[in-house]
């Protein structure tokens, strides 16, 4: 007994021992650790150009060769059969592109582990909806936990897009549409630039073969097929139509940046005062909904001005000056009223608008004296040299003298090739001008005195009725019926530089032929 005590003591000395020693190491058995999980999700949607990326956020390699993609009923593809890049082994952190033609900017992509059941909750593995809610599979996800009832990815539906998963959660906002797609790699998110969708009316030559230039200043490319222009009621042409429309350059798939020159088959744009409208479809010329640019020239009142008024790009009563031929009206790409558009003298149809001042080729008849010595003044209030040697005065019917004629005309100062801004003088060399009621025209050539387009300025004193009192007022330089009030000897008639009138003129008691008007 004493033996089996003694025993005992001991084992408990040496027990109390081996927990205080610290010398003593205790090996404890590492568990056996759980299996590694595979998580395969969709990752990268290329929703128009049509290419899925699935990744795995797991911790083991899976085979997804059996998994599908859904779209809706019938309309499901399984992966191993439409792979891209990529190892359909998914080891973790790894990528899988597929090529699976998705619907256009609206559609919801289930990913399944499996066919047998694309209704059942139990199948699907992740899920996404973009640009609108209400997809075949949404409600799977939703009973799966995967998805939020309604919610879908915004996106603008741009081509060069996708749309990114961030990684974390499943709803909408874990998910954002990315102007910079990298399908096979980690997703970059690159805010989009919104969608424009704009061409204008650019530049115009209304005068001689009536081209317009539309410019694309968007941001996607427009067909512009079944667009059309508008000049006024019944004056329309579809640009897409051939029978309409001559293309003179560019495309009417316009590109952003780039232009398209057109000019009307069978119409004409009105030389003196005219409007231009640019409408997407030809529903309603009248329907401000439809226009999408605009611009009038000459004068205000064009029929489709309150339509542009009222879409909000033109402003009410606004035209660009006109122009003289050799040039065009120009855009100087920002605003919506005339005020930003101008007259240049550099026409760049299909290129970028250039402006340089117009070229204004304008002699006019600038001084008078008619009672004792006959002599006329001319200036150039123009910004170009006009060469007068061809250039024809007419008194009236049987009463002209060319300028360049020394047999005709006297150049008492100045030089018949006129500088802008410089004065001739002449006096007919045999004919007189009348004392009492006569008139005086400048032509630029004698192919017809009664011709309004060869009459360049015109003044008539005394009375009404000068024979070319008509071709001026034909051609818009004076006024029906007007005349300049007789002077007294010693002074002359004097014009003052603005209008088209008599009202423009009046009497000089001191002439100065050759300078400045007083």
């Amino acid at each position: 007994m004493k033996k089996l005590a003694s025993l005992l003591v001991i084992a408990g000395i040496l027990f109390s021992c081996s927990e205080d020693d610290s010398d003593e190491i205790v090996v404890t058995p590492t568990p056996t650790p759980p299996a590694g999980s595979a998580n395969i999700v969709i990752n990268e949607v290329a929703y128009l150009s049509g290419e899925v990326e699935l990744t795995n956020t797991g911790d083991a390699v899976m085979d997804v060769s059996d998994y599908f993609l859904c779209l809706g009923p019938g309309t499901y593809i399984q992966v191993g059969g439409i792979i891209a890049s990529g190892d359909a082994n998914l080891a973790p952190g790894a990528f899988l592109v597929l090529d699976y033609d998705m619907p256009n900017a609206t559609g919801g992509l289930g990913l399944y582990r499996n066919n047998s059941g694309f209704g059942d909750a139990a199948n699907i593995a992740d899920f996404v909806q973009w640009g609108d809610a209400g997809s075949a599979r949404e409600n799977v996800a939703v009973a799966a936990g995967i998805w939020t009832d309604g919610d879908f990815v915004p996106v603008l539906g741009n081509a060069n897009n996708s749309i990114v998963f961030d990684g974390n959660g499943n709803a909408a906002s874990d998910w954002a549409e990315t102007a910079t797609v990298t399908l096979g790699a980690a997703n970059i998110t690159t805010a989009p630039e919104a969608e424009v969708r704009s061409v204008v009316i650019n530049e115009v030559e209304y005068l001689v073969n009536d081209e317009i230039e539309l410019y694309n200043n968007g941001n996607v490319t427009v067909d512009l097929t079944d667009y059309w222009m508008c000049l006024g009621p019944g004056q329309y042409f579809r640009i897409g139509d051939a029978a309409m429309t001559t293309i003179v350059s560019g495309s009417t798939n316009l590109a952003p940046g780039e232009f398209l020159v057109i000019t009307p088959a069978t119409l004409q744009a009105a030389d003196d005062a005219g409007g231009l409208g640019l409408y997407a479809n030809n529903d309603g010329f009248g329907d401000a909904s439809n226009i999408r640019s605009f611009v009038q020239w000459g004068a205000a009142g064009n029929a489709r001005e309150s339509v542009a008024v009222e879409a909000g790009i033109w402003n009410a009563g606004g035209f660009v000056p006109n122009v003289p031929s050799g040039g065009s009206i120009a855009y100087d790409g920002e605003g919506l009223t005339s005020n930003d558009w101008d007259g240049t003298g550099t026409i760049t149809l299909g290129e970028a608008n250039v402006f340089t001042e117009t070229e204004v080729r304008s002699v006019i008849i600038n001084e008078v004296e008619y009672l004792v010595n006959d002599e006329i003044e001319l200036y150039n209030n123009g910004n170009v040299t006009v060469d007068l040697s061809n250039y024809w005065m007419c008194l009236g019917p049987g009463q002209y003298f060319r300028i360049g004629d020394a047999a005709m005309t006297t150049i008492v100062s100045g030089s018949a090739n006129l500088a802008p801004g410089e004065f001739l003088v002449i006096t007919p060399a045999t004919l007189q001008a009348a004392d009492d009621a006569g008139g005086l025209g400048l032509y630029a050539n004698n192919d017809g005195f009664g011709d309004a387009v060869n009459i360049r300025s015109f003044v008539q004193w005394g009375a009404a009725g000068n024979a070319r009192e008509s071709v001026a007022v034909e051609a818009g330089i004076w006024n029906a019926g007007g005349f300049v009030p007789n002077v007294a000897t010693g002074s002359s008639i004097a014009y003052d530089g603005e209008g088209l009138t008599s009202d423009d003129w009046e009497e000089d008691t001191t002439p100065s032929l050759g300078s400045g008007n007083n």
